[in-house]
């Protein structure tokens, strides 16, 4: 399963959304986030001397009102950037680290986002102090703290893991790609479907490209001869593959209608029956039964019992392992549902959950008589946890597996005892799971450069998501595209 673009860059996205575009330079409204008015009690800025102001910086925010997200800051290369935005102020020195965006409001206020640090722990990280101010007078302030992002110590380009081959989409950027018949087909945000000709991996052609409208395709599916494409907003695209693969007909939708714009972020099919997760509108997981692909029927929609919307306790991941769906529900966490006859009762029930971990990304299979459950998400400081399911009222985490802060988790997939991680800014991770509860490294390969002048806009950059099929493995990169590797444990 993966999780494609799922979940935007909160902060730059709540920037965007609130203050528009332009740039202001007016020094009268600054006032309460020019750096002479930003206390930094308690700090130790004698440390901010160690800082290298270089590179690509990944950033988690906590305001003082209780939101907390990740976002991003650039000094190089290309033009800097603090939080998605052109940074018009860098005030770095022995004792000093102060960085601010000044951008007009969609009002047409002046509005200033600053940074500064308040101590250092080394050339890499800062914590310390953010502000916005609106005209000049403080709107929201809380806390962050920067890590710059580099290579894993002593680590080389790959281990055990062998790129065979690299292309980049004609556009757009790759939200999910799943493998059928020869055929990748990789789905690229507002440019719709794009499809390669993978027969020979090491050399993939360009087979066709379809875009529809302002749909923007977030993931997809291949069972027999449909494609299945989700959207952000439109519900389902119907893509038959009979006549020609290479170019599926996407004519038909599903769920698309316009007063209910219906979000879907993974699919899984078993038998029949094919599961959708559909944070919104209604937060929940759609279940139609495809026995005729192109014309689904809806057999229920589930919202998994307990969850709230409004608690942000969304459907981003799920699976079905006999007659169980697992389901990633950020920070309601994972849940198990028995769905044996769904489709003649109706009545999915929950049989038990996982709580206290956000999660956004899943992967489950079985560990001899064990169902293993692996769940993490995108979240600064995350960790892949390994569950053990063979109980779902009584779940129990047999491991933990912390990632670093900087570097976020994309997708997950399991292919027989090996999982394969997305690992965002750490490129793809490979683990031995074949004990329960252990995950033991098996390869690795770093898709990331911080030379790359397309990287540092938001923290969710790097490999995004990956796929397994035919012994391969199957990645896609936000600004690298398609990614075909071999790994060899």
């Amino acid at each position: 399963m993966e999780e494609g673009m799922n979940r935007l860059p909160l902060v730059a996205a709540t920037v965007f959304l609130a203050v528009g575009c332009g740039n202001s330079d007016d020094s009268d409204n600054k006032a309460e986030c020019q750096v002479e008015a930003i206390d930094l009690p308690g700090c130790d800025r004698s440390t901010l001397a160690a800082v290298q102001p270089e590179g690509i910086w990944n950033t988690n925010i906590a305001f003082e009102d209780g939101y907390i997200g990740p976002s991003t800051l650039r000094f190089a290369p290309g033009d800097p950037l603090l939080i998605g935005l052109p940074m018009t102020t860098k005030q770095i020195t022995e004792d000093t680290f102060f960085l601010a965006s000044d951008v007009t409001g969609s009002d047409g206020g002046a509005v200033r986002y600053a940074f500064a640090g308040c101590k250092a722990s080394g050339p890499g990280e800062v914590l310390g102090v953010v502000r916005v101010c609106v005209n000049g007078t403080t709107t929201r302030q809380g806390t962050f703290t920067a890590r710059r992002v580099v290579r894993r110590e002593g680590e080389a380009e790959a281990d055990r893991v062998e790129l065979l081959s690299e292309i980049a989409l004609p556009g757009g950027r790759p939200t999910g790609v799943v493998v059928a018949g020869g055929y990748a087909y990789v789905t690229a945000r507002e440019e719709g479907l794009v499809v390669y000709d993978v027969k020979d991996p090491a050399h993939p052609t360009l087979a066709s490209k379809q875009k529809f409208g302002t749909e923007v395709f977030t993931t997809a599916l291949v069972s027999g001869s449909t494609l299945f494409v989700g959207t952000y907003d439109k519900g389902l695209r119907l893509c038959d593959l009979t006549v020609d693969p290479a170019v599926p007909n996407c004519t038909k939708q599903f769920l698309s209608e316009a007063a209910t714009p219906t979000r879907v972020d993974a699919l899984a099919k078993d038998g029949n029956l094919l599961y959708v997760a559909s944070p919104a509108p209604r937060s929940d997981v759609i279940i139609l039964d495809v026995t005729q692909p192109l014309a689904p029927v809806l057999v229920v929609r589930y919202a998994v019992e307990g969850t709230s919307a409004t608690a942000g306790e969304f459907p981003y991941a799920l699976t079905v392992l006999e007659n169980r769906l697992y389901v990633s529900n950020w920070s309601y966490g994972v849940s198990v549902t028995d769905v044996t006859n769904v489709a003649t009762t109706k009545a999915p029930k929950l049989l038990g959950r996982y709580a206290g971990f956000s999660t956004s990304a899943l992967a489950v299979g079985k560990q001899g008589t064990a169902p293993a459950v692996y769940a993490g998400s995108d979240a600064w400081g995350s960790s892949v946890l390994t569950l053990d399911a063979t109980n779902p009222e009584a779940i129990v985490q047999r491991d933990e597996l912390a990632l670093r802060k900087e570097a976020s988790l994309g997708g997950l997939a399991l292919s027989g005892t090996t999982l394969y991680m997305a690992n965002y800014q750490d490129g793809l991770r490979a683990y031995d799971v074949s004990t329960l509860g252990t995950l033991k490294p098996s390869g690795y390969f770093n898709t990331w450069s911080d030379t790359d002048t397309r990287r540092g806009l938001t923290y969710f950059e790097g490999l995004q998501g990956v796929h397994v099929a035919d012994g391969l493995v199957y990645g896609w990169d936000t600004t690298r595209g398609l990614l075909i590797f071999r790994h060899t444990p």
